[in-house]
């Protein structure tokens, strides 16, 4: 169905990774390894030096947090399931408004005929 594919496009572009994410994510990574042992990097120092703490308090604040990267994936992917198993238009238009999924840029376009 059309309709799903369009839905699983809105679901991608509202829940893409950007710049953000991806440095949450090298964050909880670096700490997870200060909080196992391993030497801080000196970009971890540095974040460390700007909150005010050591690398190992640092640490365990960024690790008492959710995974940010995780958190928004699994909704993704649980968005993507849910539509995938909508049996209805009208099921499927639901999970999107319910979840304030915008409409995707290339809906709104009209097609070009030949």
């Amino acid at each position: 169905m059309q309709e799903k594919k369009r839905a699983e496009r809105r679901i991608n572009t509202f829940l893409m990774v950007d710049g953000h994410d991806v440095a949450h994510a090298r964050k909880h990574m670096l700490a997870l390894s200060v909080q196992n042992g391993a030497a801080a990097t000196a970009e971890f120092e540095e974040a460390a030096r700007i909150e005010g703490r050591t690398a190992q308090e640092l640490a365990a604040v960024i690790l008492a947090k959710p995974d940010e990267l995780m958190v928004k994936e699994n909704k993704r992917r649980g968005l993507i399931v849910a539509v995938r198993n909508a049996h209805s238009l009208a099921e499927l238009n639901k999970i999107l408004a319910d979840n304030g999924v915008p409409a995707h840029y290339e809906d709104q376009r009209l097609a070009l005929l030949p």
